[in-house]
């Protein structure tokens, strides 16, 4: 089972580590003070999509990792000299296994058999097809590590609009006064500081995340790419 499911216990292990990450930060306070202390409220929308986004990278990782399953059954079983795939009433069919469940593989196989049996063999194409598909999944995480990035910079710039506007309120030099003004500047300061930090730690460990999900990519279509030049010509 280990072995099967190597990449989703991958992911769940870096996961893992980063809700001990957050737990500890949760127990030593510092996540309390980094909600209550920014009044634009950007960290608490950081920390809700980050979670969101995990939640995303778990789906696809899981999908991923049963189909790079399904590819090494395949391989594995294809290498035996009895064993043959094929394509019965759009079921396809592993002599050695039965039917293969729907997913990206199978239906990769589907076409590429009819592909063969149309007489052609260059499955470049069709792999092609199945990549920029499947690549979707892993490029919404770069893309919302980049957003991440984003919030901190308007948290940033909203921040120092509330450090400079409390410096409109100094008409003269009361020492109440520049007591309130210190204060504001000093909330301005800790929102332009606080959600620049979230981002940046939130970024990090999403990107850390889908370099996972994206190596496991990478080794699936690798995985089918071994079949269809070696093997599968053998097996038709």
């Amino acid at each position: 089972m280990t072995k099967d499911h190597k990449l989703f216990l991958n992911w769940l292990l870096k996961f893992s580590l980063i809700f001990f990450f957050f737990f500890l930060m949760w127990d030593q306070g510092i996540i309390g003070e980094l909600l209550f202390s920014d009044k634009s409220f950007i960290t608490s929308i950081i920390f809700v999509l980050f979670f969101v986004i995990c939640v995303h990278c778990a789906y696809n990782t899981y999908i991923i990792s049963c189909e790079l399953n399904k590819a090494h059954i395949i391989k594995k079983n294809l290498l035996k000299d009895d064993v043959k795939l094929k394509l019965i009433d759009d079921r396809l069919i592993l002599s050695s296994k039965g039917e293969m469940s729907d997913g990206l593989v199978s239906q990769y196989f589907k076409d590429l058999i009819s592909l063969k049996k149309k007489g052609s063999t260059n499955h470049a194409q069709i792999l092609e097809t199945y990549i920029r598909k499947a690549s979707g999944a892993f490029e919404f995480g770069w893309f919302s590590a980049d957003i991440m990035l984003k919030l901190g910079l308007i948290g940033t710039v909203i921040g120092f609009i509330i450090m400079l506007g409390s410096l409109s309120d100094i008409t003269t030099f009361d020492v109440s006064l520049l007591q309130g003004v210190l204060t504001t500047m000093g909330s301005g300061m800790g929102v332009a500081l606080y959600t620049t930090l979230s981002a940046l730690v939130t970024g990090v460990l999403i990107a850390f995340q889908y370099y996972n999900l994206e190596n496991g990519c990478e080794e699936l279509f690798s995985v089918l790419n071994q079949i269809s030049e070696v093997t599968l010509d053998q097996s038709l």
